[in-house]
């Protein structure tokens, strides 16, 4: 099979080392996404065991179009038959990029109407659409006049990891912690603390990381599982493979502080619903005021209010610089940000950059 693995932008490369390791071949490198080849056990291992992952489209057939009415046709020679059947339920999730097709949902409908005429004419009914939770998800990409049709493998997105059950304000994404993790060359040996851990998504990731936990759970609805060519047997080696590489025993230290109370007590839930309790330590106390660290491993995003004005932006990162000159020496910092000019004032010479 054809495969398309989508991802964050600045984290292609990273997802490409991890389809290597999970067997895939032909690996080309895109846009905020990986093309690659593989089997049904490559396909479940990509949804498995994918940190930075969004969702795993199956590639079905590649065409130019010139008019709406060549998407119909070109769709409804596809042999949807094969894929799913009367009893089943399928949605079109569109995304278009081009100057002569605009309209995302007429594109959407097109194809759509060219399924069940196809199978009204063969069968003389046709399957229901279901929006929520279909059986076959197909996603129709065009690129100008490049029109992409795909299965989709995952269902909900792949960032979704369940163990997220309290909220803080403008949580880290799953997928971007896990991007950060491994992005940074940590040796998943030396102690890794998260001094503003929010919901305690780093810590998290960071540990399952070292544990070889898989991001996602074994038991997750995947979409491919509803499919005719499902083969739970192939699944299951999978998922008891996956088992066998997990090992707590030699996990390091990890701290997570925050000065907000409700987000300690989010972050203690969200660790617990994660299965991590007995390796994390959260602690309330604000990142200024903590004690010192030395030879450990920072990550974190601090927090950032769009409501503060330019200055009191620019003075919060200059305190984390002295902060971590101050108590961190022989430490290592990873900080993710999205204020590009706040970044400059912590006053340390980056070793590494990186854009996401």
């Amino acid at each position: 099979m054809k495969l398309i693995a989508k991802t964050l932008e600045g984290l292609e490369e990273i997802l490409a080392e991890e389809l290597n390791d999970i067997g895939a071949q032909d690996i080309l490198i895109l846009k905020r996404a990986v093309s690659y080849t593989g089997d049904k056990t490559v396909l479940y291992k990509s949804n498995l065991l994918l940190r930075t992952c969004i969702k795993v489209l199956v590639f079905i057939k590649e065409f130019t179009i010139s008019s709406e009415n060549d998407l119909y046709d070109q769709a409804k020679k596809i042999v949807w038959e094969d894929y799913f059947s009367l009893e089943d339920t399928f949605a079109i999730d569109s995304v278009v990029n081009s100057t002569q097709y605009r309209h995302a949902n007429f594109i959407a409908l097109k194809v759509k109407d060219a399924i069940a005429d196809r199978f009204r004419e063969k069968f003389g009914q046709r399957p229901n659409v279901n929006t929520t939770n279909p059986t076959m998800r197909i996603n129709v990409h065009i690129r100008e006049e490049i029109v992409t049709l795909s299965m989709d493998s995952s269902g909900p997105s792949l960032h979704l990891r369940g163990y997220r059950k309290a909220m803080v304000n403008a949580p880290l994404n799953e997928v971007l912690a896990a991007g950060l993790v491994l992005l940074s060359g940590w040796d998943k040996k030396s102690p890794l603390c998260d001094p503003m851990c929010g919901s305690g998504t780093i810590l998290c990731e960071a540990a399952r990381i070292a544990a070889n936990i898989p991001p996602q759970a074994m038991d997750k609805n995947f979409a491919f599982k509803k499919w005719k060519s499902f083969d739970p047997e192939v699944y299951q080696i999978v998922c008891e493979e996956a088992s066998q590489k997990i090992n707590t025993e030699t996990m390091p230290s990890f701290t997570g502080f925050d000065h907000n109370h409700q987000a300690v007590e989010a972050c203690r839930e969200n660790i617990a619903a994660a299965g991590l309790s007995d390796w994390i330590t959260i602690s309330d106390v604000d990142f200024f005021y903590q004690e010192g660290m030395s030879d450990v491993t920072l990550m974190f995003h601090p927090p950032y209010d769009e409501r503060l004005k330019e200055k009191d932006v620019l003075d919060f990162y200059r305190n984390i610089g002295d902060k971590l000159k101050l108590s961190f020496s022989g430490s290592t910092a990873w900080i993710l940000s999205g204020h590009q000019e706040a970044i400059k004032n912590v006053g340390l010479r980056p070793s590494a950059k990186n854009v996401c």
